[in-house]
């Protein structure tokens, strides 16, 4: 067998463990996605796991990473979309969509698992979340809103976001559209100065 076709199969199989991960860890949190649980979803035996990714630890660290890739390529096409004067609106909405997503649970199932000190995920989320900022931060700039300090308003506006999201993964009856279009208000009329500490255009 030839190295191009060794590397086609160790490829596969790597995505089809952290596939199966992605599935359970969503549904389950990391207790779910064991090393064996995992082996029966892919169909793929348990020693692979170590083999590719070190330890179950290494499998959901792919996971994550894989997850916000899947995440931010699927906002940033909402956004280009949405076309180039796309305001703060499109930049909510496509998170919307995204959160929408039943794929979309892995963000929140697992976040709460990542705050601990202890978590090994805790560093890869830290890291995943600051590209969303950085995300964000530029499309503010891109949009030419009234903002002093995109990154920190990309931080306050990923933090209501995640908010709403994990209200709603707690209390699925929270209704997540009004939340949304609520929280959409309050940033389109402070972005456009229209708050009432907003300085004068006069």
């Amino acid at each position: 067998m030839g190295a191009t076709r060794k590397q086609e199969i160790s490829a596969e199989t790597q995505r089809r463990l952290v596939a199966a991960a992605w599935e359970l860890a969503a549904e389950g949190g990391s207790a779910a996605a064991s090393v064996q649980a995992v082996a029966a979803r892919s169909g793929i035996s348990r020693g692979s796991v170590a083999w590719h990714f070190g330890s179950k630890d290494g499998l959901l660290k792919a996971v994550i990473e894989e997850a916000f890739r899947w995440g931010t390529d699927f906002m940033r096409e909402r956004l280009a979309a949405a076309g180039p004067d796309a305001g703060i609106e499109a930049l909510i909405e496509a998170n919307f969509a995204l959160m929408s997503r039943s794929e979309a649970h892995i963000f929140s199932t697992l976040l709460i698992e990542a705050v601990s000190r202890e978590s090994a995920l805790r560093t890869t989320y830290a890291e995943e979340y600051a590209k969303i900022r950085g995300l964000y931060a530029d499309h503010l700039r891109a949009t030419g809103a009234h903002v002093t300090d995109p990154e920190a308003v990309a931080a306050a506006l990923l933090g209501s976001t995640l908010g709403i999201n994990i209200q709603h993964r707690l209390d699925p009856s929270l209704d997540r559209r009004r939340a949304v279009t609520a929280m959409t208000g309050i940033y389109t009329d402070a972005l456009s100065g229209t708050r009432p500490d907003a300085p004068s255009s006069t």
